[in-house]
């Protein structure tokens, strides 16, 4: 692959070894808890690394016991993120949830990737080992529609209750649709219509015009 990420043999069934780029640091990640997790878990999990980065694949079913595991038996007891990602309508399985932990001694931290199909994607919540996954879990139902079984209150936590789509979803077009289509002008055009087109000229104005100092000033006249 392109991305040069490596994965144990005999790993979770269906990873795909999917690197992208989650983190913004480098060489934080921790081969050894990764290894240790694997080692421990070998008929569920595999290790992929990228970039520093260490990313330990799950097999859904077991995603709760592993990352308990990793945080009560390698010190990951700070939990950092929980998230989506969507691969698009032809990937399958189509969707990850991507936990980030963080052990606070070793300055290390593991991702935990577990992957769901288009059909019914659910995954039981993870409140029980890290209280703050809560509203995570919320915004990760909103976004994508993915389930979190067990979760004491898995409703929207950004749309509107009566929002019918799922707006981080790749076929779910960037200036919205129907009821909830964005006005041009929010998106930065210059008609204040409803119809969900993207108009946007290289500058705040008619196309073409010169658009000048928001004040009326000259150059002169500006400190």
């Amino acid at each position: 692959m392109s991305d040069r990420e490596h994965e144990n043999e005999g790993g979770a069934a269906g990873a795909r070894g999917r690197a992208g780029s989650l983190a913004t640091m480098t060489d934080h990640g921790d081969p050894a808890a990764a290894q240790a997790v694997h080692e421990r878990f070998p008929d569920v999990t595999c290790v992929a690394e990228y970039q520093g980065d260490v990313r330990v694949h799950v097999e859904p079913a077991h995603e709760v016991e592993v990352i308990r595991w990793a945080r009560d038996e390698l010190g990951y007891a700070l939990f950092v993120d929980r998230l989506g990602a969507d691969h698009g309508e032809d990937a399958e399985p189509r969707f990850d949830v991507i936990t980030v932990v963080y052990n606070i001694k070793t300055d290390k931290r593991l991702i935990f990737i577990t992957t769901l199909p288009e059909e019914a994607p659910e995954t039981p919540t993870l409140i029980d080992v890290y209280r703050g996954a809560n509203w995570f879990e919320r915004e990760t139902y909103d976004m994508y529609g993915i389930r979190f079984t067990g979760h004491p209150n898995l409703t929207r936590i950004l749309m509107p209750e009566r929002f019918p789509d799922f707006p981080l979803r790749r076929e779910y077009p960037m200036e919205g649709k129907g009821d909830f289509a964005a006005p041009r002008r929010a998106i930065g055009g210059n008609v204040d219509g409803t119809d969900g087109k993207v108009a946007v000229p290289p500058h705040p104005g008619e196309p073409g015009e010169k658009h000048g100092d928001p004040f009326g000033r000259t150059p002169g006249q500006r400190t």
